[in-house]
């Protein structure tokens, strides 16, 4: 292969990886912010919404790794 086809490439993967990084990262801050922007009255309230974000999390990073592995 050529070696300038190698390094476009590799520029175009390092990219587009930034690219999808910078979406997940905005996406997840997003959701944290509309937690925090609750203001929630009472603690049990708070952790609730955490949990929710978590299990959410969880169950997006499970179905990353069956999709990968299937």
């Amino acid at each position: 292969m050529d070696e300038a086809l190698v390094k476009q490439l590799k520029q175009r993967i390092e990219t587009e990886l930034l690219k999808r990084e910078r979406e997940f990262v905005e996406y997840w801050l997003e959701e944290l912010m509309k937690i925090d922007a609750k203001r929630h009255k009472e603690l049990a309230a708070f952790q609730n919404d955490v949990k929710n974000l978590i299990s959410r999390m969880q169950n997006r990073l499970k179905n990353l790794r069956s999709s990968k592995s299937g």
